[in-house]
């Protein structure tokens, strides 16, 4: 049986349509104050209101814009979408596509463990899908990209799984810290990028020598 391929334009177009429709869906989830909200309690109690909304909004925004840019960094190095690396891309979807709805869910009791637990499951497996593609792009690249990205590629994927892991175990041992955790993405990618910046040093000395 002939082994069919997708052309990558069509998946690539389809793939941004989905990004931008669930970052752009997370701003619905702020309603505008009624008029007789905020004649009743003013302007700025009734954006007070909001703040968990805002909040929700802003980390989710840059959840996705981050698994975007992500998504941009290694998808160059695919030539042909086939049946198995088609079947991953689409369930890195279904769970960018299922970030409003976690969001919303999260935003609307922001101090309850279960609609955070639903929350973290969400990008935990948006970031198991998101390695697993990965695991797949880059051992079919090897001969285009040198071990060192490569690494720095894997180390990016894993941070994130590993951070909301961390989320989800601390939403039931010190769920205090738990909605803070995703802080932790970034100060582990800028310790990381330092790392792999001096690796790469490394590697270009001895090459020299």
């Amino acid at each position: 049986m002939k082994k069919f391929t997708f052309p990558t334009s069509r998946v690539f177009a389809f793939n941004d349509a989905v990004f931008s429709i669930a970052i752009t869906l997370l701003v619905l989830d702020i309603k505008v104050p009624s008029k007789v909200l905020i004649a009743s309690v003013g302007f700025w109690e009734a954006m007070q209101n909001l703040i968990p909304n805002f909040i929700g909004f802003v980390v989710s925004f840059l959840v996705i814009a981050l698994y975007w840019k992500f998504y941009l960094l290694f998808s160059r190095y695919i030539d042909v979408f086939d049946k198995k690396l088609i079947w991953h891309n689409i369930f890195l979807l279904l769970f960018v596509a299922l970030l409003p709805f976690s969001t919303s869910l999260f935003v609307s009791s922001p101090l309850t463990d279960g609609p955070f637990t639903f929350y973290c499951i969400n990008l935990i497996l948006l970031s198991f899908f998101n390695l697993l593609m990965l695991k797949v792009v880059l051992r079919r690249a090897r001969l285009k990209m040198d071990k060192i990205t490569s690494q720095w590629l894997q180390f990016r994927a894993i941070n994130t799984l590993i951070v909301w892991i961390i989320a989800l175990i601390l939403a039931y041992v010190l769920p205090q810290y738990a909605r803070l955790s995703f802080i932790l993405i970034f100060i582990f990618q800028f310790f990381g990028k330092i790392y792999f910046k001096r690796k790469i040093k490394t590697a270009k000395i001895r090459n020299i020598s």
